[in-house]
């Protein structure tokens, strides 16, 4: 007969079979891997956040040195200046007013320079405070690595710890 009629096969009812007890694999906890990747995510963002400080800084320092180049060439400008000057008088080349408006024009380019000095001296503070902050996100990517590590060990040992259980 058919299914409906109640028969299959040769004939006979199947057999009932005896259920055997296997037992399923636990499902491993998957929530320090998780941790883990969140905290991988968050060191790549430290070490991006490191290298733009770094780049930042480095910035800061060559705008520092060229400054303080453009106010070491206004220093030896206008000393050269007082110095041609004074010569020019001395040789009586130049007249009493032409000696004072080239005093007045050395003035103003000492004046200038003090400025750029004033500039420079700005500058050193940036630079400062960049140098600061990327030596603080140094030591917050090399943390971040320390706790990696340490979350790894503390999952491979639970792996460890798990396997052994299980045997």
């Amino acid at each position: 007969m058919n299914a409906a009629g109640g028969q299959i096969g040769f004939g006979g009812r199947r057999a009932k079979r005896e259920v055997i007890d296997v037992p399923e694999p636990k499902v491993q906890d998957q929530s320090l891997d998780k941790l883990l990747k969140v905290r991988k995510q968050r060191i790549d963002r430290l070490e991006r956040e490191r290298r733009e400080m770094r780049e930042a800084w480095r910035k800061s320092r060559a705008d520092l040195n060229g400054r303080k180049q453009g106010w070491r060439d206004a220093v030896q400008a206008y000393k050269d200046f007082w110095q041609e000057a004074r010569e020019n008088f001395y040789r009586m080349s130049t007249t009493s007013g032409q000696f004072r408006k080239a005093k007045a024009i050395y003035e103003r380019m000492k004046g200038d320079a003090a400025q750029l000095r004033l500039e420079c001296l700005e500058d050193v503070a940036r630079c400062r405070k960049g140098r600061t902050k990327f030596f603080e996100a140094k030591q917050r990517v090399l943390q971040a690595h320390r706790q990696q590590e340490k979350l790894g060990m503390l999952r491979d040992e639970l792996r460890k710890l798990t396997t052994l259980n299980e045997m």
